[in-house]
């Protein structure tokens, strides 16, 4: 009974500060007009979540963590499919997801508060954790059938998501390039897919023939 209250107010605090964050930004807001809103105190807010900054990851990560799913879900059953037009596909949804505003945000508090409540391995595990994990199962079962050549499908997965994020994900995340247009998310993404796809794609038939 007490897993089910606590599990239920720690939906309502993230309810809450998704509210707040979304109508004054990260900067604007407090963990006191949180906790004012909420009908409690900060102390309660901060049993749960140890600074704002971990509240902020949490609430994009929440967010964020539908779309992910979405985003993977059928990737290891397209297997047999084009490898070119699988990975392109779903690269572009990832690229789109990643340049986000709330997800550059919580990297860059992932990564300056990574060691305040293991903040950094929770950010890891719900954000690329979740894409290489996808990545392996998609990369082993296109090699089974024939699509890919991997011998190791997990380091294949890391290189996969290196290269798609390689060319514009730091200058969003370091904040000194707002305008990454979608026709240059597109470029992007094609040219990390041929580059993958140069390691990694099986022989075709008629180069096993020659």
């Amino acid at each position: 009974m007490v897993r089910v209250r606590t599990e239920a107010k720690r939906d309502a605090i993230l309810d809450t500060a998704a509210e707040v964050f979304k109508e004054r930004g990260l900067e604007g807001a407090s963990m006191s007009e949180i906790a004012s809103r909420l009908g409690g105190s900060k102390a309660t807010l901060y049993g749960y979540f140890p600074s704002k900054e971990d509240l902020f990851v949490h609430v994009a990560l929440r967010v964020a963590g539908k779309q992910i799913l979405g985003m993977y879900e059928d990737l290891e059953a397209r297997a047999a499919d084009d490898p070119e037009r699988v990975l392109t596909e779903v690269g572009k949804k990832l690229l789109k997801r990643v340049l986000a505003e709330d997800a550059t945000t919580a990297n860059r508090l992932a990564v300056a508060h990574g060691r305040i409540g293991n903040l950094g391995r929770i950010f890891y595990d719900a954000g690329p954790g979740k894409a290489i994990e996808a990545f392996t199962r998609y990369i082993d079962a296109a090699t089974k059938a024939g699509r890919l050549r991997a011998d190791h499908p997990g380091a294949a997965a890391h290189h996969l998501l290196a290269l798609l994020e390689s060319e514009i994900a730091y200058r969003r995340r370091l904040q000194f390039d707002d305008a990454i247009s979608a026709s240059e998310i597109d470029q992007c993404v094609g040219r990390a897919v041929t580059v993958f796809l140069a390691a990694y794609a099986a022989p075709r038939t008629s180069d096993k023939a020659s």
